[in-house]
């Protein structure tokens, strides 16, 4: 998608647990091999089947604290009793040659949209409530007490949507993943990204 013309972009994915942001990521880095994923730190654990340094980087809470005193996150937050952070330098190396996409929860995703990072946001909701239970079910990976904490705390998340640009409702897996690749295209066409248009015409 992208050209050494353009200004690359942070594609900022929003969802409430279980509205399947995972497998649309997923899918657009497997379909263009230009975008490249922001792997987080947190002091959480890290889940079966989950990798260090792949899907998260797992640190410990005194570690994080110290790498946010520094000044190395450009956005971090506590959800669900962990910290969450997104490194700075690796944001802006990468976007030198890439488009980079992420997920962040509603807090991380405003502390970078008052950043100087360039950005487009995509909030992203199941079809309905009962998929949205069914999804968050079917994961297996978290108990009805936690899942309670998770449906309230998107409740929240999903009354500030009208903060974000683009909004997804993720029915359809290849749709979904279509619809934000096309976002994704026509942002990449905005006149403000272009570094230096005149070139194409000599000027």
């Amino acid at each position: 998608m992208s050209s050494n013309n353009k200004r690359n972009f942070l594609i900022i994915l929003i969802s409430p647990s279980g509205g399947g942001k995972t497998a649309i990521f997923t899918k657009i880095l497997a379909e263009n091999s230009e975008i490249k994923y922001s792997v987080s730190f947190t002091t959480r654990k890290a889940r079966i089947n989950e990798i260090d340094g792949v899907h998260y980087n797992f640190i410990s809470e005194e570690k994080f604290l110290e790498m946010r005193n520094s000044g190395d996150f450009l956005e971090s937050a506590i959800v669900h009793g962990f910290w969450y952070g997104t490194s700075k330098s690796y944001i802006n190396k990468v976007l030198k040659k890439n488009h980079i996409i992420m997920d962040v929860d509603v807090q991380g995703a405003k502390q970078i949209m008052n950043s100087n990072v360039d950005h487009i946001t995509v909030f992203i909701l199941p079809p309905s409530r009962e998929v949205w239970l069914k999804r968050l079910k079917g994961r297996g990976t978290d108990s009805d007490e936690v899942i309670h904490v998770r449906l309230k705390t998107a409740e929240k998340e999903i009354q500030e949507i009208r903060d974000f640009q683009y909004l997804i409702i993720n029915d359809d897996l290849d749709k979904a993943v279509n619809d934000i690749e096309t976002i994704i295209k026509a942002e990449e066409n905005k006149i403000e990204r272009y570094n230096n248009i005149k070139d194409y015409y000599g000027g």
